[in-house]
């Protein structure tokens, strides 16, 4: 680790603090959206509206060629991805978002992850999204193993903007028969505290698929989805893993972020 906090080989800083239109950001979860520079995909207005009501971490990070001096790699390029993220920042702001800034240049891999789960840590994030292309957040899949987490995870799908959501599934692996029943009325109880935060019943679909593989079931369920919201297990990372393996096998096998839901105690 070195003096500023990054890990060795890693170079960057915070470049801003809250800048929010609303004045209610301690009663909202915390999202931290990684962005790979250069960011070369198109953010309309509609990939951010439905996040607005969420207090949104910026994680800037350009990686770097393990031969290059990430100090010299950031003095050329500070500039550049500094316009980017203040424009992303400045799209959030607009829409009533509330947004912090990082930029960080240094090698990906261990290293990048390594520091991602320190600032997911110093920033208290409620929920982090694998990085992928920003899209739209209107159509959620939702796998749920069983009811640890539920009230975060629901407390998260609340923060998104119920106006622009159609599409919310509720999704469950058996792995036989007779565990359909059961599954069916944990997602029940899921789906019932979503109605009563002011979902409707034609925004819900609960789905319980047999299968021996849950991971390849969800990643196919996530096909007609542009957006996975899972909720944090007890598996414990590797170090040069983010959350663990389960969550990136299943975002590198899926083009849609996927967003992982923290545990809290």
């Amino acid at each position: 680790m070195t003096s500023n906090g990054c890990p060795v080989g890693i170079t960057g800083r915070p470049l801003s603090s809250r800048a929010s239109a609303k004045e209610d950001s301690l009663n909202r979860m915390s999202l931290l959206l990684p962005v790979i520079l250069p960011h070369d995909g198109a953010l309309v207005d509609a990939n951010v509206q439905g996040l607005t009501g969420f207090d949104i971490v910026l994680f800037g990070y350009w990686p770097t060629p393990d031969w290059e001096d990430p100090t010299i790699v950031y003095t050329d390029r500070a500039v550049e991805a500094e316009a980017e993220l203040y424009e992303l920042a400045g799209r959030f702001s607009r829409a009533g978002a509330s947004t912090d800034i990082q930029l960080y240049v240094g090698p990906s891999r261990n290293r990048m992850t390594a520091l991602q789960n320190l600032i997911t840590e110093e920033a208290n994030a409620d929920a982090v999204v694998i990085p992928k292309q920003i899209t739209l957040w209107n159509n959620v899949l939702v796998p749920l193993r069983d009811d640890r987490n539920v009230d975060q995870i629901v407390e998260f799908l609340n923060a998104f903007d119920q106006e622009s959501m159609f599409a919310l599934e509720l999704f469950h692996v058996a792995s036989e028969e007779s565990d359909i029943k059961a599954a069916q009325e944990m997602l029940g109880g899921v789906e019932q505290s979503l109605l009563n935060r002011g979902f409707t019943e034609s925004d819900l679909k609960i789905t319980v698929e047999i299968a021996t593989d849950p991971e390849t079931a969800i990643v196919e369920q996530a096909t007609s989805h542009n957006v996975v919201v899972i909720g944090e297990t007890e598996e414990q990372p590797e170090s040069d893993r983010f959350f663990g393996l389960t969550y990136e096998r299943i975002a590198e096998r899926t083009d849609v972020p996927v967003a992982v839901v923290r545990r809290r105690c």
